[in-house]
């Protein structure tokens, strides 16, 4: 059941080398240093791990390659969305090949779909992934798609839809969502709000900075299911430090150099057009990752 996905969940990243080409060696230490982490799951092929900016036979080899690794010891959503249900398709089916728990697309973007058509388009995914629960992914800031209550609705009432990941700042809309749909696994997007997510009424959340400090959003939501608020607050301030500096940085390139200081991946690579991150910034990510490795060895 996907209800056994609550928690804190990772969005991974996908390490490429020097020629930006995926490095499988570097995903698997990501993986297992995730797993080392306590993380609940791995959420794999999402706008963390650039999966916009790959082909389809590249997602499909992340995909293959996290499911080796994680061997069973983490639960694993694929993320499958693309503009073309097509290509959806392909990796929901490569998903069910791979042993994934759960696949989850976003909404189609860039072309003025209708609602009925992305309608059309979960669809006809759930159908063909051989059934794998479904997360419906809103993003409304991303995919320029602003789904309506109404709409929302709709979506993750399909059968085989289980679950919603919310990245949005709406914490009304997360609340409504969580009353309206109290059997539904319902996900924090935005890291920032992480604290603030599970208070209106998420399970858990998906994000990209739980690769780096996920022992403390694990520590958050422990706080909170035990109504420490205080500890809550406190800990989730010292998350939106660290999301402070990958502002300033660029947070994919930023969150890359950390797990390149950090010892996690071989090279800080984001595919282009992405830049790396700007020279000036290299000694404070390099103190912060000196800090946020002795924080994880002191837990």
């Amino acid at each position: 059941m996907l209800s056994e996905l609550k928690g804190v969940i990772s969005a991974l990243p996908t390490p490429f080398d020097n020629a930006q080409q995926v490095d499988t060696d570097s995903l698997k230490k990501l993986v297992r240093f995730n797993i080392e982490q306590g993380i609940d799951g791995l959420y794999v092929g999402g706008s963390t791990g650039e999966a916009f900016l790959q082909n389809v036979s590249e997602r499909e080899k992340v995909l293959e390659t996290v499911a080796e690794e994680a061997n069973g010891k983490v639960n694993l959503i694929a993320h499958v969305g693309a503009i073309s249900t097509h290509d959806s398709l392909i990796l929901a089916r490569s998903a069910a090949k791979y042993g994934f728990n759960a696949i989850s697309a976003v909404t189609p973007f860039y072309y003025p779909f209708s609602f009925d058509e992305h309608y059309t388009h979960y669809q006809t995914i759930i159908n063909g992934s051989d059934g794998l629960p479904m997360v419906v992914y809103n993003i409304p800031a991303l995919s320029g798609v602003k789904l309506s209550m109404e709409q929302i609705n709709m979506l993750i009432t399909l059968p085989s839809v289980h679950g919603l990941k919310q990245t949005s700042g709406d914490l009304f809309q997360m609340e409504q969502i969580r009353r309206q749909h109290p059997d539904l696994v319902l996900y924090n997007g935005y890291d920032e709000i992480f604290a603030s997510g599970i208070i209106a009424g998420a399970d858990g959340g998906i994000g990209s900075t739980y690769n780096i400090m996920g022992w403390r959003y694990k520590k958050i939501l422990s706080a909170i299911e035990s109504g420490d608020i205080l500890t809550a607050r406190q800990v989730q301030s010292e998350c939106n430090k660290v999301i402070d500096t990958l502002i300033k940085t660029g947070v994919l390139a930023g969150m890359k150099v950390l797990l390149n200081y950090m010892g996690i991946i071989n090279t800080p690579v984001c595919r282009k057009p992405f830049s790396p991150v700007h020279q000036k910034y290299l000694p404070e990510l390099y103190q912060l990752a000196q800090h946020l490795m002795a924080e994880k060895y002191n837990c």
